[in-house]
């Protein structure tokens, strides 16, 4: 008996000791010692969370998603396009775990993309502005160099652990063709899809952050969506969307009756948060932003980003 209780605590202990030593560093990891995208888990998670993003609107290659295994059982899910970096956080029992940051860099220099977008973003002239043959007029503009919107950066992310899951996105814009001299006007979209795994697991939180990456050139707000929290009484669309010069850019998301919880932050250019809270039993729930700053001309806005979800 005596030695089944020593073998079973040398168990324990060697386990705790593999936990700990599988993010053990201090500084951020070389992300590709993670990578299992050519293992079959890898692929059936690749598959998964592509299906994920087509939901979502956006349509990837399998073949060009990454995949790791961040810890035992917890996995990160990279488009081709996405830039991740991985950091160990020290936790509050004294463990450590691996927590991705995604980065997106948006300049009004890059070339718009010609790729498919992701969402149902619509471009027009917004409606309680002047129109854009007016404002260029009155700027000295002339109207074939209309604004727009132009797409430059977009990339999508995945994490499934053992209570559930969350899958975001996000599309970098930069305003092309504005009259404004001094300044560049970004705009970043973000926007998430989460769900529990298990009836015994209630999804009750999912949240997505973006601050503005120390790399960054120095930014200014301009604009942001919600500028408010948001409750339903049941399941309904809700639209997001930034004007500029007389263009607008939004995007409809479905806000269920728990509701957005967001936080701004004034003296922080860039920095916003926007948090799904309620109960829902493995049923997906949606949460999305949209922020807009300017950057002195020729500058290029980089964020990083976050994603979580909490579930019991």
């Amino acid at each position: 008996m005596k030695r089944k209780i020593l073998l079973l605590l040398m168990s324990v202990v060697l386990v705790a000791a593999l936990s700990v030593s599988y993010v053990s560093a201090k500084s951020p990891l070389e992300i590709s010692k993670y990578d299992i995208t050519k293992t079959t888990i890898g692929a059936q998670m690749a598959q998964k969370a592509a299906q994920s993003w087509e939901d979502q609107g956006g349509k990837f290659d399998p073949e060009n998603v990454k995949v790791y295994e961040i810890s035992p059982g917890e996995y990160l899910v990279t488009s081709g396009s996405a830039n991740v970096e991985l950091k160990p956080v020290q936790q509050p029992d004294g463990s450590v775990k691996l927590e991705p940051t995604m980065t997106i860099a948006v300049s009004a220099s890059d070339s718009p993309s010609t790729d498919s977008l992701l969402g149902t973003e619509d471009v027009s002239p917004a409606s309680d502005s002047p129109s854009t043959s007016s404002l260029l007029e009155t700027e000295g503009v002339s109207p074939m160099a209309a604004p727009y919107w132009g797409l430059v950066d977009y990339g999508c992310w995945y994490v499934e652990g053992f209570m559930g899951w969350i899958s975001h996105c996000c599309h970098g814009y930069a305003l092309m063709g504005d009259p404004d001299p001094n300044n560049d006007f970004l705009l970043l979209e973000h926007f998430a899809t989460a769900k529990s795994k298990y009836w015994f697991w209630r999804l009750r939180r999912a949240t997505i952050e973006c601050v503005k990456n120390p790399s960054s050139s120095p930014m200014a707000w301009f604009d942001y969506q919600p500028r408010s929290d948001q409750k339903r009484g049941q399941c309904e669309t809700i639209s997001l969307g930034i004007s500029a010069f007389g263009v607008t850019l939004s995007g409809s998301w479905i806000i269920c009756k728990e509701g957005w919880d967001i936080t701004y932050y004034p003296t922080e250019p860039g920095r916003f948060k926007n948090m799904w809270y309620g109960s829902a039993d493995r049923s997906e729930r949606e949460v999305a932003y949209m922020v807009s700053v300017t950057v002195p001309q020729g500058g290029t806005g980089v964020w990083n980003l976050d994603a979580s979800y909490n579930c019991w």
